[in-house]
C-alpha cells in the first residue's frame, strides 16, 4: 500500500507538530487514538494530505502528565480525547473538561478497557453548559422508535426553538476494539463487518487493505473490481434508505413508500449479485468469498435507477418537502473543515474530499470518480449530494462489471507489522489501523465515518431549528450510533 508515512515525536514536539499541521492548507485531521505497546501508552495522530494522496501518522509515548489538549488547536480531536481518557486513563493537560463517550455512568467496572481505567471517572455524563434566560431540558430517548438506534438527546429549549442539544450514545457500546485483540484475521473480519452493519463492506475493505499491506499480498484486479461493485451497491442502498427516512421525517407517506420500494429493489439486487441483502460475507482476506453475478447487476440496476429518478423528480417538485429541507440543519463550510467532517455531510458543506479519488485504492486507480460538492450545508444540500452519488455509484458499478469481475482469494500468510487501511464507505472515510503479530491482532483501531460526523450533529441542530427539524437533520446525516459507540 502506498500513500502512508510515519513520524515519531517526543512529547515536547507534540503541540508544535499539531499547530503546524493544523495550519497547513490541504491538511485534514483524520484520527487520534492510543495503544499499549511494551507496557507503555503510545498515541497516534493521523493526518490526511488529500492533495498529496498521502496519510501521515505521527506517534509519541504518552507520559504520566498526559499530552497537550489537541482539540484546542483542532476541535475535531475532542471525541478522541474523551475516548483516550475512558480507555487508557490519560487526559489532556490544562484541566480540559471532557464528556463521557461510551462508558455509561454506574457501569465503570463492568466494561473492560483497552488500558487502565481513569483514576477518577467523569462526575457528569457531559461537560457543563449554561443557557441564560428561561429554558428547560426536554429529554428524548434512549428508546426513540421502531428501527431507531438507542440514543439519548438532551434538547434544551425555551418552548419550540432549539437552544442547545447534547447526545448520550453509549447504549450501543460492545467493546469492539478490545474484542479484536488476539483474534486471527478471519475472525476479526467477522466482527468488523458487524461493528457498523450498514457499512460492512466499507469498514471490512479498510481492514483488509491494512492486513494485505502487512502481509504483502495483492488481490487480483478482477477480484478488486468485485469488491468495488459491492462497495458501490452498499452506497446505493444506504442513500436510498436515507431518502426514505427524509420522507418519513417530513410526513411524506407516499414519498416514503416509493423510496422504500427503491430500497427493497436495491437490497434484492445485493442478494442477486452477491448472495446477501446487506453484503455480509462478500469480502475475504486476499479477495472475495463470493462470486459476483454481473448479469444480474446489468439487468436489474438500470431499471431500479429509473425508478429512483422518477421518485427524486417528484420529491424536488413537492414544495412541502423542499421547504422543510432548505436552510435546515446548516453546517457551514468553515465548520465542516474545522471539525474534520467526511463523506456526504462534508461534501454538502463545500469539502471536496473523497478517498476513492484522493487516496485511490484497488479498482479506483483505474476509473475516474466524479465527486459532487455543494456549498449551502443544509439538509437540501446533503440530499442533493446523495442523489448525485447514487448516479455515480450506479455508473461505477456498471463500468467495473464491464471491465470483468472475479472471485477467489490469494493466501494471506501470518505476518507481523502495522499498517493503515482506508475506504470510502457510504458515510465517508473509514480508517482501520492494524498491528499484527504472526497473523493475530495486537491492536486494531476501528474508525468509521460516523465517528467524525457525529461531532457536527449538535451544531447543525442548534442552527436556528425547532424540535420537528431534529429527525430531518438526523436522517440527512445518516450516521449510526453503533459506528461511534463501537
Amino acid at each position: 500500500m502506498t500513500g502512508t508515512s510515519d513520524l515519531l515525536l517526543v512529547s515536547v514536539d507534540v503541540e508544535s507538530h499539531v499547530c503546524a499541521m493544523a495550519q497547513t492548507p490541504g491538511v485534514r485531521f483524520a484520527d487520534f487514538f492510543g495503544s499499549v505497546e511494551d507496557g507503555q501508552l503510545v498515541i497516534r495522530l493521523v493526518w490526511a494530505l488529500d492533495a498529496e494522496h498521502e496519510y501521515r501518522v505521527a506517534r509519541w509515548p504518552a507520559r504520566g502528565t498526559g499530552y497537550p489538549p489537541l482539540s484546542e488547536v483542532t476541535p475535531a480531536a475532542f471525541v478522541e480525547e474523551c475516548e483516550i481518557y475512558e480507555q487508557f486513563g490519560v487526559s489532556p493537560g490544562k484541566g480540559k473538561a471532557l464528556n463521557r463517550l461510551v462508558i455509561p455512568p454506574g457501569a465503570e467496572h463492568a466494561f473492560p478497557r483497552l488500558g487502565e481505567a481513569p483514576a477518577r471517572e467523569h462526575p457528569l455524563p457531559h461537560a457543563s453548559h449554561y443557557v441564560s434566560g428561561d429554558a428547560f431540558e426536554f429529554p428524548f430517548g434512549p428508546v426513540r422508535g421502531v428501527g431507531q438506534e438507542s440514543m439519548y438527546l438532551g434538547l434544551v429549549t425555551s418552548g419550540e426553538e432549539l437552544i442547545d442539544l447534547y447526545l448520550l450514545q453509549w447504549h450501543k457500546h460492545r467493546g469492539i476494539e478490545r474484542r479484536l485483540g488476539g483474534e486471527e484475521v478471519a475472525r476479526a473480519l467477522f466482527v468488523i463487518e458487524r461493528a457498523e452493519g450498514l457499512s460492512a463492506v466499507g469498514n471490512s475493505w479498510a481492514f483488509l487493505r491494512a492486513v494485505e499491506e502487512i502481509a504483502e499480498v495483492t488481490p487480483h484486479p478482477a477480484v478488486d473490481r468485485s469488491r468495488g461493485v459491492a462497495l458501490e451497491l452498499e452506497r446505493l442502498y444506504n442513500h436510498a434508505a436515507a431518502i426514505a427516512a427524509l420522507c418519513q421525517s417530513t410526513g411524506l407517506a407516499v414519498g416514503q413508500a416509493q423510496a422504500e420500494i427503491v430500497l427493497e429493489q436495491l437490497l434484492r439486487l445485493n442478494a442477486a449479485v452477491f448472495g446477501h441483502r446487506y453484503l455480509f460475507g462478500v469480502l475475504a482476506p486476499g479477495g472475495t468469498s463470493r462470486a459476483a453475478d454481473a448479469d444480474a447487476l446489468v439487468t436489474s440496476l438500470p431499471p431500479t435507477m429509473d425508478t429512483l429518478r422518477r421518485l427524486v423528480d417528484a420529491l424536488w417538485a413537492t414544495n412541502s418537502f423542499v421547504d422543510r429541507l432548505e436552510s435546515c440543519g446548516i453546517v457551514t463550510p468553515a465548520e465542516a473543515a474545522r471539525l474534520g467532517l467526511v463523506g456526504p455531510v462534508a461534501r454538502a458543506s463545500g469539502q471536496d474530499i473523497d478517498t476513492r479519488r484522493d487516496h485511490a485504492f484497488g479498482p479506483y486507480a483505474e476509473v475516474a470518480v466524479e465527486v459532487p460538492v455543494r456549498a449551502t450545508g443544509d439538509v437540501m444540500a446533503r440530499m442533493s449530494v446523495m442523489v448525485a452519488e447514487m448516479e455515480e455509484s450506479a455508473r461505477l458499478a456498471l463500468d467495473l462489471a464491464g471491465a470483468g469481475l472475479g472471485a477467489g482469494t490469494v493466501e494471506v500468510p501470518p505476518a507481523t507489522g502495522s499498517a493503515l487501511g482506508w475506504c470510502e464507505s457510504p458515510r465517508g472515510e473509514s480508517l482501520l489501523w492494524v498491528d499484527l503479530d504472526g497473523g493475530r491482532i495486537r491492536r486494531a483501531r476501528v474508525r468509521p465515518g460516523s465517528v467524525r460526523n457525529w461531532r457536527a450533529f449538535d451544531d447543525a441542530a442548534r442552527s436556528r431549528n425547532v424540535f420537528t427539524d431534529i429527525p430531518i437533520i438526523e436522517a440527512s446525516f445518516w450516521l449510526t450510533v453503533a459506528g461511534l459507540a463501537r
